[in-house]
């Protein structure tokens, strides 16, 4: 394949990438944003077949300049049409530049131009989001940047050199100018890839060394609202949460840690529950949030509970315009890198909340008892308004149901509140009459969409269990309430993280049997979950396809992408890089104190007449030994320092020659046009010589064996030390001779 060829194809895929970042991660106001990245290889493949094969087909200068003016209009017209998108409305404009730009006759400024274009997208990308898409998508594009950038140095080098004049000559034999005949093969791609390889591990040495601020983990704002998270709002209606449960899109990851900072891993049927919101009030189909003021709760681990066991979460949540956060329930502590927006708890319902609904995705860690059954901290007992909330339902409503549930609690004493929840839970869940699916069958549109369900479909999802099990127990006068959140999630064992989707999403019900103790106010809420398990379970494994299947490998990634790169803030840099190295300098401290004990007792003699022994004998002939030793190497090192400001003998006729030899192919080249610049190695110059006098025609065939020659001669007599026999000298000189007269054939 044609070098030129291998070039262009390259750097239009660099571009591509460029615009990949910038669009991959589009929200929901910008769907059309996965058109640019289309756009852009599209007319990567026209420019490729056109202008790049011939410059008449390119557009004119000026048409270019009225083609970016308009540019600049569109980019203008899109941010008065949505003005939250100002800064993705510029990027835009980028794009449009670019593709102007390709449909240029390229220089190289012009290639520069389209470089500093695509490197200012992936820029604007990675500010507006730093989701794992984005990071494959960036990696990407650094990948084929260095590769371009690589070709880019020689194609540069190849225009200096004035090939490009000879492009008529090479027309008329029908074959293009072809600067690096043979080039890309195999060791080239191998050296490539290894100063890849280099590149990027020094600067993620670098990356990882680098000084953090604790709040490094948290994202910065965009300016837009975040996405939004179905069945989270201040009103539900009935079944909306089975939007997002056929939906595979992730919503947190989450570290579990316990007392001592080691990983927890879940059991194989992990109930952990991820609660988030509470509904109160219940309308026809309807649920409601409470309406009082969110009165923020500071958590922090008090005398009561530092002995105790914690589950320790570190959470990183997906960009959302919800202040709604996320926890395992008793919450005993919470924290988050970014102080301005620390999680509180409202003390009236129990949910984590958090005063920011910027675009962002969100760092925080919560410290929860090991046990769900203990009371919530700081959670007050519920008032006289809000207890009669907890226990409202429509009186119709009331009547029809409360049949039903004095059937189920028969025989259980009216102030055996748990055994009568209990009952009505098992009824639900393990009765068999009910069954789970995401199907949302037409019910009969003139009852209550519960009592239909309890009634006739007997079919639904967790919102249609919990709320059949809310109004039930309201019907008999237990307060309760419905709970929004997340159950389990899946577990990465590469990663030993777990990643939450919405597909997880839950409901489940809380039921308050009383108080705690007599003299602790703490209200005594019961987790209820009527939803039938493996059903469920079966249901979501099922969500997500042929792609849940990879989600080892891309959860993986992304963990590595959200904890340890974008999300890698000073706490996580300690615990992964500088104490593993602390406590690897304390052992080896403590080794050498060993050592040097024993080395202390060997040295140590008590008495002059105790240094004539054996031990003492040892001791003198190994020190003497050390002494010789250094000594020497002393010695050594002066004779070689001295031999490098001596440089080599001036009577040494072999290295005078070899000199002259690589002095006089520099200059016979340095006329023919080619010059070594300061980064490349004489090896390096002398195959790119090669290769150039093979491909040059003329003649040069036949003498591009010469600088390869000289050089490796050179290399041997100079660094190697080593002389040359007389008519390996004369076969030099020789060849010398022939690349002459190939140069300055009027010589000949």
């Amino acid at each position: 394949m044609k070098f030129l060829t291998i070039y262009r194809a390259s750097f239009y895929l660099m571009l591509t990438f460029a615009t990949l970042v910038l669009s991959i991660d589009a929200t929901d106001d910008n769907r059309f944003a996965m058109l640019y990245p289309v756009v852009v290889a599209l007319a990567s493949v026209a420019a490729f077949l056109t202008v790049d094969r011939d410059p008449k087909f390119g557009l004119s200068r000026t048409a270019a300049s009225v083609l970016a003016l308009i540019s600049g209009g569109l980019s203008v017209a899109e941010y008065r049409y949505d003005n939250t998108l100002l800064l993705l409305s510029a990027a835009h404009w980028l794009v449009y530049l670019q593709l102007v730009k390709m449909f240029l006759p390229k220089t190289v400024e012009d290639d520069w131009f389209l470089f500093l274009l695509g490197l200012v997208q992936v820029l604007v990308g990675g500010v507006m989001s730093q989701s794992d898409k984005v990071g494959i998508a960036l990696f990407s594009w650094a990948l084929m940047a260095l590769w371009v950038l690589i070709l880019f140095a020689l194609h540069r080098e190849a225009l200096r050199m004035k090939v490009a004049p000879m492009a008529e000559t090479a027309r008329a034999r029908g074959d293009r100018a072809e600067p690096y005949r043979g080039l890309i093969d195999v060791p080239f791609i191998v050296s490539t890839a290894r100063v890849a390889a280099t590149t990027l591990a020094l600067g993620g040495l670098i990356f990882l060394a680098m000084p953090r601020r604790t709040s490094m983990g948290s994202s910065q704002s965009s300016g837009a609202l975040g996405r939004h998270l179905t069945g989270f709002d201040d009103e539900i209606q009935l079944g909306q949460l089975g939007e997002i449960l056929e939906n595979d899109t992730p919503v947190m990851s989450v570290e579990l840690l316990d007392n001592e900072g080691s990983r927890i891993v879940p059991g194989q049927d992990d109930e952990s529950r991820w609660r988030g919101v509470s509904m109160d009030r219940y309308e026809r189909g309807r649920w409601f949030r409470p309406k009082f003021k969110a009165n923020g709760y500071s958590l922090g681990l008090t005398d009561r509970w530092r002995e105790s066991r914690v589950v320790r979460q570190q959470i990183k949540l997906e960009p959302t315009d919800s202040p709604v956060l996320f926890g395992l329930r008793p919450i005993l502590d919470a924290d988050a890198p970014d102080k301005r927006f620390l999680p509180e708890l409202n003390e009236a319902d129990g949910t984590l909340f958090r005063n920011s609904t910027l675009a962002v995705s969100f760092d925080y860690s919560v410290d929860s008892a090991d046990r769900a059954d203990l009371p919530q901290p700081g959670e007050a007992y519920p008032s006289v308004g809000y207890l009669s909330r907890l226990v409202s339902i429509p009186d119709d409503l009331k009547a029809r149901l409360r049949p039903i549930a004095l059937d189920q609690v028969r025989g259980i004493d009216e102030g055996d509140l748990k055994g009568r929840t209990a009952a009505l839970e098992r009824y639900l869940k393990d009765s068999g009459e009910f069954r789970y699916s995401l199907e949302q069958d037409t019910g009969d549109p003139n009852l209550d969409p519960v009592e239909d369900f309890l009634i006739n479909r007997k079919t639904g999802h967790c919102e249609y269990f919990a709320s059949a099990l809310a109004l039930l127990l309201r019907s008999i006068d237990i307060p309760c309430r419905i709970i929004n959140g997340f159950k389990g999630g899946d577990y990465n064992a590469m990663a030993r993280i777990t990643t939450v989707r919405q597909k997880h999403a839950h409901s489940w019900v809380e039921a308050l049997v009383g108080r705690t103790q007599a003299q602790d106010p703490a209200p005594d809420w019961i987790t209820l979950d009527p939803t039938p398990s493996a059903e469920r379970n079966a249901s979501i494994s099922r969500v997500g396809g042929m792609a849940s299947h990879f989600y080892q490998v891309t959860d993986f990634v992304r963990f590595v992408w959200i904890f340890y790169i974008v999300g890698f803030n000073s706490e996580r840099q300690d615990r992964f890089l500088y104490a593993p190295i602390r406590a690897l300098i304390k052992e080896a401290q403590r080794g050498f104190s060993i050592m040097g004990d024993s080395i202390k007792g060997w040295f140590h003699f008590p008495s002059v007449e105790s240094f004539f022994s054996l031990r003492g004998f040892l001791v003198s002939f190994g020190a003497l030994l050390v002494l010789v030793g250094v000594i020497n190497l002393v010695a050594w090192c002066f004779r070689r320092l001295m031999g490098r400001f001596a440089g080599k003998k001036e009577n040494d006729p072999t290295g005078m020659a070899g000199v002259q030899f690589y002095r006089r192919l520099m200059q016979l080249l340095a006329e023919y046009g080619l010059e070594r610049p300061a980064a490349e190695t004489p090896r390096e110059f002398a195959r790119r010589s090669a290769i150039f006098l093979a491909g040059h025609g003329s003649g040069t065939e036949s003498v591009a064996d010469v600088p390869p020659l000289v050089v490796d001669a050179f290399y041997q007599i100079r660094f190697g030390e080593r002389t040359l026999r007389e008519d390996d000298l004369e076969h030099i000189t020789s060849r010398l001779d022939a690349l002459d007269a190939r140069i300055h054939p009027q010589k000949a």
